[in-house]
C-alpha cells in the first residue's frame, strides 16, 4: 500500500481566518514526514453559489493525478503525525470507494450521527467516484436544492439528499469520530463551528507540544 500514489488536498476559503495558515503548516509538516503530496486549493467565490461548493471541483481536479485522495476542510488538521494514511485509513475503505465520517463534533455535539460530515473524506480514484463527484457538483443547480447554494450546510446537505441516497453502497461511513473527525479525533481533528480565535488557541497549543514552528 505504501507504493500507492496518495495526495492530500485542502481547500482554503475565507483567508481572513488566521487559523487556516496554522492548519496549513501542520498538514504540510505531516505530509512531508510521510511522503504524501500536499496540495492547497483556493478558488475565488462565484455569484452562483457559496464558496463551500468549490471543494468539489478542487477534489475532481486533483483526484485525476493519484490513486487515493484525502480531502480536508480548511479547519481540519492531522493530530497524530505518527499514523499514516496507507496503514490507518485506506484499509477502512475495504471494497468501498469513499470513506467518510459521521457528522459528530464530540460526545456532547452529535449533529447528525447517521449522516456524513463532508469536512474529511478519503476517495479512491475510480470511475464511480468521478460520477458521484460530478452529480454532487451539479446538484447545486437542482431547483429543489436551490436553498443550499448559499445557506448553511451548503454542499453537505446536498450530498445527503442526492448521492448519499443513490450511491450509498459506494460509501464507508466511520461512525466513530475519534478516528478522522471532530474535536477529539485520534488521527485527524476537525474544528468545525469554532471561532477563529478558538481554533488558533487549539492549534498553537498543539504546535507547541509537537514543536512545529510557525
Amino acid at each position: 500500500m505504501k507504493s500507492s500514489n496518495i495526495r492530500v488536498v485542502q481547500y482554503m476559503w475565507g483567508e481572513e481566518n488566521r487559523s487556516y495558515e496554522l492548519d496549513r503548516m501542520i498538514n504540510d509538516t505531516y505530509c512531508r514526514r510521510h511522503g504524501y503530496e500536499y496540495v492547497v486549493k483556493s478558488f475565488p467565490s462565484t455569484k452562483n453559489r457559496s464558496s463551500y461548493w468549490e471543494k468539489i471541483p478542487a477534489i475532481r481536479e486533483e483526484l485525476r493525478h493519484c490513486d487515493f485522495l484525502l480531502y480536508l476542510d480548511a479547519d481540519a488538521f492531522f493530530y497524530s503525525h505518527e499514523l499514516s494514511l496507507h496503514e490507518e485509513l485506506i484499509p477502512y475503505l475495504r471494497d468501498k470507494d469513499i470513506l467518510i465520517a459521521a457528522d459528530l463534533a464530540s460526545e456532547y455535539q452529535r449533529n447528525h450521527p447517521g449522516l456524513p460530515n463532508t469536512g474529511v473524506i478519503l476517495f479512491r480514484n475510480t470511475e464511480k467516484v468521478e460520477e458521484i463527484l460530478r452529480i454532487w457538483d451539479e446538484s447545486s443547480e437542482y431547483p429543489e436544492l436551490a436553498q443550499f447554494r448559499f445557506e448553511r450546510f451548503h454542499e453537505q446537505e446536498a450530498l445527503w439528499r442526492t448521492v448519499w441516497q443513490d450511491y450509498r453502497e459506494s460509501f464507508q461511513l466511520v461512525e466513530d469520530y475519534y478516528l478522522m473527525n471532530g474535536y477529539y479525533g485520534m488521527f485527524i481533528r476537525h474544528l468545525m463551528g469554532m471561532s477563529d480565535d478558538e481554533r488558533i488557541a487549539v492549534l498553537q497549543k498543539f504546535m507547541n507540544e509537537k514543536n512545529i514552528l510557525s
